[in-house]
């Protein structure tokens, strides 16, 4: 099972957990509907209404239905969407679904659930966040099905093309998830690392710039010792903020920003607990972790495209 139906399966999980929505037999209906699936709704409504109700002697009675659960059923409808590759419906549930959240049990009870649920909602490019005990949601690109896309398709990639690579990206998810700001941004730097090695070509002072180099184009307008001159004396932190402050010559400009990220990945994460005179070790935050796994995303579904043409 790949990580992204790992999440949509944890996210219906938490959502299905006692008192976490409005129990009611029309709330899930009223859900799916609005975001269009109704067809899943009937497909699987035996697990998404809660009670049954009988008539006896004028008489109205309500049972609990025995096959009510929420999570089995948002598990099924998640599972067919993402087989079926309906990106956009699994974004447009994913909002709906926040309106049926029980706000008052959840900031009672359930606090940990929640702060679990808002980590799964952005590694899908999505935020949540609870306002005057109302659930607002903010997309975290432009275009919500242009981050979900990528972010299936970078993962099916990696998993049958770079295998390698897919481990330190799943590394990164995980830490991501369980909290560990430092470990996952130390993930997303191996990952960044390991996808260039594996287009580096056979230049020995290059390593795995020589593979961004090739990979991004920068290898058409500039000459490898020009990129060999780049490595030895420009990237250096001095020389690095002025290209990012000011960019006067353009040289090398994809190359010199991957590797201006790597640096950052590399203070906050496989180097964040060593100092050196004059300097503190980072405190990486879990901010941090989803900017950097944010940047990760976008430069692997850069490097599928770019090598997928």
């Amino acid at each position: 099972m790949e990580k992204k139906e790992i999440i949509v399966a944890k996210i219906a999980d938490i959502i299905g957990k006692q008192g976490f929505i409005k129990k009611n037999n029309g709330e899930l209906k009223a859900r799916l509907k609005c975001a269009g699936l109704n067809e899943y709704y009937e497909k699987y409504s035996k697990y998404l209404i809660p009670y049954c109700y009988r008539t006896a002697h004028g008489n109205k009675y309500e049972n609990s239905n025995e096959e009510y659960n929420v999570f089995l059923g948002l598990d099924f409808i998640f599972s067919d969407l993402y087989m079926e590759c309906k990106n956009e419906a699994i974004i447009l549930l994913l909002k709906e679904l926040t309106k049926a959240f029980n706000i008052s049990y959840i900031e009672e009870e359930m606090v940990d659930d929640y702060d679990e649920l808002v980590k799964l909602y952005q590694l899908l490019g999505l935020d949540i966040y609870i306002e005057n005990d109302n659930i607002k949601v903010l997309s975290l690109m432009h275009s919500d099905i242009v981050r979900i896309t990528e972010v299936f398709s970078v993962e099916s990639w990696l998993m049958g093309e770079h295998p390698g690579v897919y481990d330190s990206y799943d590394s990164a998810i995980s830490a991501y998830t369980c909290g560990h700001a430092g470990a996952c941004i130390e993930s997303c730097r191996t990952a960044l690392v390991s996808i260039f090695s594996e287009y580096k070509g056979t230049e020995s002072f290059a390593k795995w710039l020589r593979g961004i180099f090739n990979v991004s184009g920068d290898v058409n307008v500039s000459s490898v010792s020009e990129l060999d001159l780049a490595i030895k004396t420009s990237l250096r932190k001095d020389d690095l903020a002025k290209f990012f402050n000011e960019n006067k010559d353009g040289k090398l400009t994809k190359t010199k920003t991957i590797y201006m990220i790597y640096s950052m990945m590399s203070d906050y994460g496989t180097h964040r607990n060593e100092s050196t005179y004059g300097s503190a070790k980072e405190s990486p935050t879990i901010e941090d972790a989803i900017f950097m796994l944010r940047l990760t995303d976008s430069i692997l579904f850069w490097v599928f495209s770019m090598t997928n043409r």
